[in-house]
């Protein structure tokens, strides 16, 4: 099995979303990345929260609560809770630092747990995470 795979929102939503401009790229690689490689998938509850958000008022209510139940009950998406001084290190050592750019805190959270996690690769379209020094993927 290979290394885990940040989960963003940009890259997650792309892969479920068949109107995404992205979708195709998006959908390949996140259906072999857990159906043929197995590999586990970390994200955040901040990233989860903001899915569900976007589920719920593109394709309902329903559609949104069945992401929840399908992301808590497999074993491969490991969701990381931020607390208190996650994001306390998360404004220190991302929003601070980089204040010439327009990162959001859950952005910093993620580039936090994906520095305390040793994670390269994030599942995301948005550059934030190339400014930030990780790599993404699909593109």
């Amino acid at each position: 099995m290979r290394g885990p795979i940040f989960l963003d929102t940009a890259g997650w939503f792309a892969a479920i979303n068949h109107k995404d401009p992205g979708h195709q790229r998006a959908a390949d690689s996140y259906t072999q990345w857990l159906a043929h490689e197995r590999r586990r998938l970390v994200t955040t509850n901040l990233i989860v929260a903001e899915m569900h958000v976007l589920l719920a008022r593109r394709l309902g209510v329903a559609a949104g609560v069945a992401f929840l139940d399908g992301v808590y009950a497999d074993p491969l998406h490991e969701v990381v809770f931020a607390d208190r001084d996650l994001e306390r290190e998360a404004v220190d050592r991302w929003l601070r630092p980089f204040a010439d750019q327009t990162f959001s805190l859950t952005d910093a959270v993620s580039f936090e747990v994906m520095r305390r996690r040793r994670l390269r690769q994030a599942f995301t379209f948005d550059q934030h995470f190339r400014v930030a020094g990780f790599e993404t993927v699909p593109g």
